[in-house]
């Protein structure tokens, strides 16, 4: 198995939590630990990186919004700002990959339940 590199990118700023880091999007306890983390574990942790800094970009992008519908996850169930605003202002949630949609899902995600979604999915292209 080849050797997985770090994923830093030397932008070590951790979020308002102090958890994690807006450069790599690896936890404090992962970044302590890379050293010694086995290869798969690695992959592991790499894998679930693009799902993270999507998630904290659409929180953060949902927070920035001035004006905002707020709605109920149809999943989770929780409460979150819907940014769209007419048909020149997307929602936050346009920055995500599309995803098919799912009865099962019903309409509209909060940002960690659509994070998710975007990342066990097929897209739609």
């Amino acid at each position: 198995m080849t050797p997985i590199a770090s994923p830093c990118i030397n932008v070590c700023t951790l979020d308002a939590t102090g958890r994690q880091c807006l450069g790599c999007y690896r936890t404090l306890d992962e970044i302590a630990e890379w050293g010694s983390l086995p290869e798969p574990e690695k992959a592991r942790v790499v894998a679930m990186l693009p799902a993270r800094r999507l998630q904290f970009e659409a929180q953060a992008a949902a927070l920035d919004l001035a004006s905002t519908r707020t709605l109920s996850c149809s999943q989770c169930g929780a409460a979150f700002g819907c940014g769209s605003q007419d048909a020149d202002h997307d929602c936050w949630c346009a920055s995500f990959p599309p995803v098919a949609p799912s009865a099962a899902r019903g309409s509209c995600l909060c940002p960690e339940c659509l994070a998710a979604v975007a990342t066990t999915t097929a897209v739609v292209r």
